[in-house]
């Protein structure tokens, strides 16, 4: 027991470890978060202007020039979300691992893309775009997306020369957490976001804080399917997988925050959000070793569960907990008032601004402040490298973020208007060419 505590007799200073961790969760929670937050309200901006132009007026009053357009335009969007999938492996996998298999990928993605165009093409063409349709046109377009991704998954099973029941299990483990994370949109969208409409202040305050425990549930059951995947991925690599489920659920539920009206509601569930957050955090491996007990329904000592390629993920895990929780603040509140500023007509923009400087930097600074504080427990308590593999690995975690911003901002967007124009009935937007 002494030489497993030993590592507690080298720790610095408990003042030194706060230092460094406000400094490192500055970095994390308010500058990355701020400048990824920035490509998703710039990636919002265009889908404004291109995928959600003439979004609320009768279909017989936009233009067909303008149809075409808008068409187009959401075939560019889902041109991005097929490449989507392929960057994700390229980061997931290291290159001697995807040699030879590259070329089988893209074009595993070009087909089902093209079959996708042509159906979005053939619905313009009839003058029905699947925009202004209802939502049974659109089985067809996810049905095409998973498919694609369990081809793919197929094909690197395949390249690993796995068959039968170890074929499968690859597959599904590699395709639940972005299964998860189109759970969680349609949950959220079917099911929260209209009871949330419905209610006030309180009512809306209680739903966002008890609705991201879908989103944990779901999590834990991705992390156990992840950590599985052992002999397939390096432990640094590993998240990749979950980021989709991450960023994803973190801005579909961070709306129901910025949504609120009043700013001491709003700093309340950030208190509330972020305290669960460190638990979260804090106990990921306690969590995840009793999931691993009652699915292999075998006892296992505590120590057995903190592997080293555990620990590496769970630091890489962590990191990306913090980055997109923190990023969702600046993403939401730029797409919230981004939608004033294009769509109510009345609202100044010094007053837009200055609103959003305010109501995002309270958030920002309580985000700040809870990741200051799971970084000193995780690093002080749980000798977790956290702020090691973030010195070391921050420009990877950037470039995995910055990958699945872009796509999930045009993903999210389409459900996040909705919210949004529950909130503002009175909508000012002129049918026209975009930027003109």
């Amino acid at each position: 027991e002494d030489r497993a505590m030993a590592w507690k007799r080298l720790r610095p200073s408990a003042l030194r470890t706060v230092s460094k961790s406000m400094c490192i969760g500055a970095l994390i929670s308010l500058l990355t978060a701020t400048i990824i937050g920035i490509v998703f309200v710039m990636t919002i901006y265009l889908g404004y202007k291109t995928l959600f132009n003439c979004r609320y007026l009768p279909l017989k009053s936009i233009p067909v020039r303008v149809q075409w357009t808008i068409t187009i335009s959401d075939l560019i969007a889902c041109g991005l979300f097929y490449a989507w999938t392929f960057v994700d492996l390229l980061l997931l996998f290291r290159p001697y691992q995807l040699k030879g298999l590259k070329t089988k990928l893209i074009l595993v993605s070009c087909v089902i893309f093209s079959l996708d165009a042509l159906y979005r093409v053939i619905l313009q063409a009839l003058g029905k775009p699947f925009y202004h349709m209802s939502a049974l046109y659109k089985v067809p377009l996810y049905t095409f997306f998973i498919l694609n991704i369990f081809l793919q998954n197929y094909l690197i099973a395949v390249s690993f020369n796995l068959r039968g029941a170890k074929m499968a299990t690859l597959i599904c483990k590699m395709t639940v957490p972005i299964c998860f994370s189109l759970i969680v949109a349609f949950i959220i969208v079917i099911f929260i976001y209209p009871a949330y409409n419905q209610k006030h202040n309180e009512g809306k305050l209680l739903i966002a804080i008890y609705s991201p425990l879908i989103g944990v549930a779901l999590k834990v059951i991705s992390r156990i399917c992840v950590q599985r995947l052992w002999n397939i991925t390096h432990p640094g690599y590993s998240y990749v997988l979950l980021a989709p489920l991450y960023y994803l659920s973190a801005v579909m539920f961070r709306v129901l925050q910025a949504d609120l009206e009043s700013l001491q509601y709003i700093a309340i569930l950030g208190i509330i959000h972020g305290v669960a957050e460190v638990v979260e955090r804090s106990t990921m491996v306690v969590i995840d070793h009793i999931c691993h007990v009652i699915w292999k329904r075998t006892s296992a000592p505590w120590g057995s569960f903190r592997t080293p390629r555990r620990e590496r993920l769970m630091a890489d895990i962590a990191i990306m907990s913090m980055l997109s929780e923190s990023t969702a603040v600046m993403s939401v509140n730029g797409f919230l008032y981004l939608y004033q500023y294009i769509y109510l007509e009345n609202d100044s923009l010094l007053k837009l601004l200055q609103s959003f400087a305010l109501y995002t930097s309270v958030q920002l600074v309580i985000e700040w402040f809870f990741t200051s504080v799971s970084l000193a427990i995780e690093t002080r308590y749980q000798n977790m490298a956290v702020m090691a593999v973030w010195r070391r690995r921050w420009k990877r975690h950037v470039l995995v973020a910055v990958v699945n911003a872009v796509p999930l901002a045009l993903w999210t967007s389409t459900n996040l208007i909705e919210v949004v124009h529950g909130r503002f009935h009175e909508t000012y937007q002129p049918c026209k060419m975009p930027f003109t």
